[in-house]
């Protein structure tokens, strides 16, 4: 249980915000309440095409149910929380280096295109 493929399974929650300092100020306050063993990766995202910010705070199996409650809390104070998948299509889409399908765009509040 909690392996896919030899890797260890991780769960990760993705949180967006309106201004970049909301978004560092979530990843820090994470990056202070959960050690190494639980939080086993954290980033932020820019936005591009509507200047939000995303954060992106990776689980490991270890890290207890209650603790990812408790993570939601946090990020939820000032951030809107982002579907997995979708979180998921946006890394995709950004690692690509290509442009952004219309549908994402809209997804994350971009109303031009």
């Amino acid at each position: 249980m909690g392996e896919l493929g030899g890797h260890t399974e991780h769960r990760s929650l993705g949180y967006e915000y309106a201004r970049e300092d909301e978004a560092r100020a979530a990843a820090a306050g994470l990056d202070r309440r959960f050690p190494g063993e639980e939080l086993a990766g954290l980033r932020i995202y820019r936005v591009r095409w509507n200047d939000n910010y995303l954060v992106e705070a990776t689980f490991s199996e270890e890290a207890p149910e209650s603790r990812l409650r408790d993570a939601r809390a946090l990020l939820g104070e000032s951030g809107r929380p982002v579907h997995p998948d979708d979180l998921e299509d946006y890394k995709r889409a950004t690692e690509a280096g290509g442009a952004l399908p219309a549908w994402i765009r809209r997804l994350f509040g971009d109303r031009g295109g």
